[in-house]
């Protein structure tokens, strides 16, 4: 699919608003880990994802698009395995075998 065609300054206002919801998110993750809030930490970065989709959008993509970026990206990051997320754990792995499943 093509990029949407997006006035960028009429969306300015939304665009700021996600970039500080995300920061206010971000800043909730750290919080919540500290009060041990299980329930707060799912809805903070639930919030995050939620908010970087919105924001996706905003500036013009489409959500698609992102995903397939993100794909990209942890395909990359299992390479590399970044922070040894996959050695040690498996986690990229079974992070892509979650959002891209494959047919039998």
């Amino acid at each position: 699919m093509e990029s949407m065609a997006v006035d960028v300054v009429k969306c300015s206002k939304a665009i700021e608003e996600l970039k500080v919801e995300l920061l206010k998110a971000q800043w909730m993750v750290q919080q919540s880990t500290l009060n041990a809030s299980e329930n707060q930490v799912l809805e903070s970065v639930a919030r995050i994802v939620g908010l970087s989709y919105l924001l996706t959008r905003r500036l013009g993509f489409d959500f698609s698009r992102l995903d397939r970026v993100l794909y990209k990206q942890l395909a990359q990051w299992q390479k590399e395995d970044l922070y040894n997320l996959e050695s040690e754990w498996g986690d990229l792995s079974l992070l892509l075998s979650y959002l891209v499943p494959e047919e039998d």
